[in-house]
């Protein structure tokens, strides 16, 4: 009986320790995802700089080619400009999001199993009578 008390309390140890790191992990990747998602303009990863139109029209007038039979106007170019940029904060926004849930529902699990695991080992605590 002694050795299923101290196996079942190693298990319910080693289950919390990993709990415990999975809450961690979990807690970084929430806290990231809230940071993109205050400021989605700025937030995910993407070689396009969309921090001003004039960063974005010099990136394309430095695309096309001197030989382009086309050159965009700086109309085109401001449509093209917000176009990339709703395109940018509508996919940091979903990722955001969706981070945040995913992380959120693991930080839930850690901790139920946490709470569980905890439980099971106190009740199987070796007492001195």
């Amino acid at each position: 009986m002694e050795k299923k008390r101290k196996l079942i309390q190693v298990y319910a140890i080693m289950v919390n320790i990993i709990a415990v790191i999975t809450f961690i992990i979990a807690t970084t990747s929430f806290i990231s995802a809230m940071i993109d998602h205050a400021d989605p303009l700025y937030g995910g990863y993407s070689k396009t700089d969309l921090s001003s139109f004039e960063k974005y029209k010099i990136d394309v007038l430095q695309a096309t080619t001197k030989e382009a039979a086309y050159l965009p106007t700086d109309k085109a170019i401001r449509k093209m400009y917000e176009a990339a940029k709703t395109d940018r904060i509508n996919k940091v926004m979903h990722n955001s999001f969706r981070d945040m849930v995913v992380s959120g529902v693991i930080m839930a699990i850690a901790l139920v199993l946490f709470s569980t695991h905890w439980l099971i080992m106190k009740k199987y605590e070796y007492k001195d009578n």
